[in-house]
């Protein structure tokens, strides 16, 4: 058989800085190096901000990028340029007022009535445009936008292909769990039930679906007779066989986003139980990303601004070299995250750093990395606990990291590669 054909449809993708584009990148690079020949459709990057054009993209790999029909995307470019706000970094959030605020609500009304099932829905003339004559053995949608699993099902529609459904974030589990994921006012019934039956349609006419974690594959099995295989993110790389030595001051990091309700709060206030044992220049806490001033802000209601090093956004090669000597870093979820494994976390595991994962009582996150043995867990129970969680990680002298062979990307994108073969038609 002649070399198959694999495009991968994800709006986000190297060099956004965005940690959805990482699993796609990954799926990418890989599956080339197997034997496909992949092509990626994305956007262009001034719809995925931050970005950094040092952030390589897959060798070998064939990317369209192409701009959107996007109403709601076109207007966050004007408040940008309005506000003299730098091309490629994250978009401020600034509060609104009075008639602006009435005014915003009204549009962004408009837009989502328009956009559906989110704002990439203009995506897709320009999508099928971009590929239009090729010809594809398996088509991936990776979500979210949603808009992805749209676009990759009228593509492989089109040219007949096979198609995969990958579930980075669950779709209307969570719309039905907390209305205002990714908008800001609630979903009403009949919106709702637009996005459950599109997403029906499209969990049946699929091939074969991934999920990121259990709970998401749990959710999606019980919707359809495709098979639904978990395949989370993995590391990069094996971890260091030796524990990188320590640097001081004891450091914690954080790099990344404060969105969807993440908080470092019981961090905080265990920061503040410590100030005794761990003073200022002897424990830093390190931010990297876009969230520096919300993060200060509650730093000082704790009383404790003063551990606090925010280096704003960083790319992703100095994020990585943060972790090199750290004495923890940080992975969080919210109770609206419940479900997922963040990529944060294989990021800090691949850097032979151990973690403090913070998020709600039964997050999947928290309970993987109790059953890995490579961190500590803050479930915001308590100071008391959230206080012992950060001292015996500062107190705990630097070990190598075990027993992760299995969640190397190799070996996870090794099993995707047999699944994507077995829908091949058979020679």
């Amino acid at each position: 058989m002649s070399q198959p054909r694999l495009l991968i449809v994800s709006a986000t993708f190297p060099p956004s800085l965005l940690i959805g584009g990482r699993r796609p990148a990954r799926m990418a690079r890989h599956l080339r190096g197997l034997g496909w020949h992949v092509t990626v459709l994305t956007v262009h990057p001034l719809y995925m901000p931050p970005w950094d054009p040092a952030e390589a993209r897959p060798d070998g790999v064939e990317v369209l990028a192409t701009h959107v029909l996007s109403p709601r995307a076109w207007a966050r470019q004007l408040r940008r340029r309005q506000e003299g706000q730098t091309p490629g970094q994250p978009t401020a959030a600034v509060p609104q007022a009075g008639w602006r605020a009435q005014v915003h609500g009204l549009l962004h009304a408009a837009f989502k009535a328009i956009e559906f099932p989110d704002e990439f829905a203009g995506w897709q003339p320009l999508a099928l445009r971009a590929v239009a004559g090729q010809r594809f053995d398996v088509v991936l949608g990776s979500m979210p936008p949603f808009s992805d699993a749209v676009v990759a099902h009228a593509i492989a529609r089109r040219c007949g292909a096979r198609l995969v459904l990958d579930y980075r974030d669950p779709w209307s589990e969570v719309l039905s769990e907390d209305a205002s994921y990714g908008e800001s006012r609630a979903y009403s019934k009949t919106e709702l039930q637009r996005h459950r039956a599109l997403e029906n349609r499209l969990l049946r006419e699929a091939d074969l679906v991934l999920g990121v974690s259990p709970r998401i594959c749990t959710w999606l099995q019980a919707r359809t007779p495709v098979p639904v295989q978990l395949l989370p993110n993995g590391l990069d790389a094996p971890p260091p066989a030796a524990a990188p030595p320590r640097t001081l001051p004891l450091r914690l990091i954080y790099a990344g986003s404060l969105a969807y309700d993440r908080s470092l709060d019981s961090l905080l206030a265990a920061l503040a139980a410590l100030r005794a044992e761990f003073p200022p220049q002897a424990l830093r806490l390190v931010y990297a990303g876009p969230h520096g001033a919300q993060l200060q802000k509650a730093a000082q209601e704790q009383g404790v601004l003063d551990y606090v090093d925010d280096l704003g956004v960083l790319p992703r090669g100095k994020v990585l070299a943060l972790y090199q000597g750290a004495a923890a870093g940080i992975a969080a979820v919210s109770a609206r995250m419940h479900y997922c494994y963040p990529g944060k976390l294989f990021e800090i595991l691949g850097a032979g750093c151990r973690v403090l994962m913070c998020g709600p009582p039964g997050a999947d996150a928290l309970e993987l990395v109790r059953t890995l043995g490579v961190g500590e867990t803050d479930d915001g129970s308590g100071v008391q606990a959230s206080v012992q969680a950060v001292r015996n990680l500062l107190l705990a002298p630097p070990t190598p990291l075990h027993g992760l062979e299995n969640w190397v990307a190799s070996e996870q994108m090794a099993r995707l590669d047999g699944m994507l073969r077995e829908l091949l038609p058979k020679s």
